[in-house]
């Protein structure tokens, strides 16, 4: 006997009703679920727009850097020029000021004088009448100016270089005020890029702090939504489980009640033949339905027969009011010439052909 044969009305009504609440549980739960679900993306939202937020901001921060840097590299190269100037001027003072150190006189007035003396003495060369001894003179005083004239000649090369030199000194001061004004000028483009970094980065912890914050709670909502899943997994297995049982009682007593409507539609069918057969036997009417049963009903109890026997041993096994006419071992064609409407061939009587619709 099958599962569903055994089952008992009670039993598939406890199914039944216990299919009914674990879809009411099931649904609740997934009522449940979706909300978490909800709350879950929520906070997902917030944190992937906070982070958003911070790689915008860690981008704008690393940019303001990269500028601040490269204006800091310009100051320091601004720098050393500036300090590279301030030692070749350094340098340039100090050799001003020893060739300041060995200078005699003013070359200029010195030369003049000196040599207007000389003029002097030449012409009173040529235009006096000069002893040997004033001669002499003359001579030593205008070599002796010459002396001097030469030690002015060098003196007033060392004026040039000085003169040189504080030309060159006055650039090199220009230089480095340039280069102090681009220190100042980079300094101050530089301290705007880092104010920049200073202001954003309290913006970028609270974005940071926030999207941490948006995270562990959708890390806590992911945990319920996967125990909901879990869950509902579960109910759906049971219901699944439930459903399938219901299924299988359900084909069963299908096929169970199949079975027996078959059965008795045999039972029917064989009764019928029956009937048609006993009343072919006695010679009554037949319907035309009724006679084609008669026939199969014949035809079909000659297979099942082991093996065929004498019309004197049929006779013999049969009670006497059935010996004859033996319709059960003859074919239906012998039945028929044995009825008291002889026929000369295999036909149907007339009176087998009535409304085929009569039971």
């Amino acid at each position: 006997m099958t599962e569903a044969a055994e089952a008992k009305p009670e039993d598939v009504e406890f199914l039944r009703a216990k299919l009914r609440e674990l879809k009411t549980q099931a649904r609740d739960e997934l009522e449940v679920l979706r909300r978490d679900r909800d709350q879950m993306r929520e906070y997902k939202n917030i944190r992937d727009e906070h982070n958003k937020e911070v790689r915008g901001l860690i981008e704008s921060v690393k940019a303001e850097r990269e500028e601040r840097d490269r204006i800091n590299k310009d100051i320091s190269e601004a720098k050393d020029r500036r300090s590279a100037i301030h030692a070749q001027l350094k340098s340039v003072y100090d050799e001003i000021r020893e060739l300041r150190s060995n200078l005699v006189g003013s070359p200029s007035t010195d030369q003049r004088r000196m040599m207007r003396r000389v003029e002097e003495l030449e012409w009173r060369q040529q235009t006096d009448q000069l002893t040997r001894d004033e001669e002499l003179s003359i001579v030593e005083e205008i070599a002796k100016i010459e002396a001097k004239l030469v030690k002015i000649g060098q003196e007033k090369e060392k004026q040039d270089r000085i003169s040189e030199l504080r030309r060159l000194a006055r650039k090199l001061k220009e230089e480095a005020s340039e280069a102090h004004e681009k220190v100042i000028e980079l300094s101050e483009k530089s301290q705007i890029h880092h104010q920049e970094v200073v202001r954003i980065r309290p913006q970028l912890e609270e974005y940071k702090k926030s999207a941490d914050t948006a995270h562990k709670n959708f890390v806590e909502w992911l945990k319920k939504v996967k125990d909901g899943e879990a869950k509902l997994k579960e109910f759906r297995t049971l219901i699944e489980e439930i459903q399938g049982k219901l299924r299988k009682f359900t084909v069963e007593k299908r096929d169970l009640e199949r079975q027996e409507m078959r059965e008795q539609q045999r039972t029917h069918e064989r009764e019928r033949a029956e009937e048609a057969v006993e009343k072919l036997q006695s010679g009554k009417r037949l319907t035309f339905d009724e006679f084609i049963l008669a026939q199969r009903q014949v035809t079909d109890d000659k297979k099942k027969k082991p093996k065929k026997r004498s019309r004197k041993q049929e006779d013999d096994e049969l009670p006497d009011e059935l010996a004859e006419p033996a319709v059960e071992t003859e074919s239906l064609d012998e039945s028929v010439t044995r009825t008291n409407e002889p026929v000369a061939s295999v036909e149907v009587p007339e009176e087998f052909l009535e409304d085929t619709n009569e039971e």
